[in-house]
């Protein structure tokens, strides 16, 4: 494992625990004030923590699976989504956190298109080929991605915080990444994220406002 850094999020109000490998995408494109991005380019891995209302039309046992398909809308991956497990995690495991929050683990699939690869693949066979050829075409522009994701629920800030891992297993052929990333092992992946979790901590909570 590459040398460990404790990366400030939001100003320093909230570190983690993060391989030098892994860099901010911020320098190269726009990232939302609530968002913070990291990337590791040889391993076509991420990580994103999002800081969000919290989403009342969810309750507290189905908030981790409704920030999963928020996430497979925005990648378009709705009909290549599949929730494998969701756990609460003991508070005893991550004592830093305040005792009514709910803190949930969520490990899934999605089948994601980087950036806007399978649209212009997609493009490009309706342009050159029949419609039952770009349609298996286009699919093929999509990466198979194991997601871990940790949603923080803080009813009293009013707050989901979440926190996602992001590693390809299968890279597709006609992905950009297919040339210079290489595909993740979900054990290992698990094991990292569960430690980056552990590092995961709120240092000013004025953060939240309230």
């Amino acid at each position: 494992m590459a040398t460990v850094n404790q990366q400030e999020l939001y100003g320093g109000a909230i570190t983690m625990n993060l391989p030098s490998k892994f860099g901010t995408i911020s320098h190269v494109r726009e990232v939302p004030d609530h968002q913070e991005v990291f990337v590791n380019v040889d391993e076509d891995q991420s990580v994103i923590v999002e800081i969000l209302e919290l989403a009342a039309e969810a309750t507290d046992e189905n908030c981790a699976a409704f920030h999963f398909q928020q996430l497979a809308e925005d990648n378009d991956a709705e009909d290549a989504s599949v929730i494998q497990s969701v756990s609460l995690i003991n508070n005893a495991e991550l004592p830093t956190w305040p005792a009514d929050a709910k803190i949930y683990l969520l490990l899934g699939q999605q089948r994601i298109a980087k950036f806007n690869e399978q649209q212009r693949l997609q493009q490009h066979h309706l342009a050159s080929a029949a419609s039952t050829t770009s349609t298996s075409s286009a699919a093929d522009a999509r990466n198979l991605v194991q997601i871990m994701m940790v949603v923080f629920r803080l009813p009293r800030q009013e707050t989901d915080i979440v926190l996602s891992y992001n590693v390809p297993l299968q890279i597709s052929d006609s992905s950009s990444s297919k040339q210079v990333a290489h595909e993740g092992n979900v054990a290992e992946a698990e094991t990292w994220f569960r430690t980056l979790v552990g590092s995961f901590v709120v240092r000013e909570w004025a953060l939240f406002g309230n």
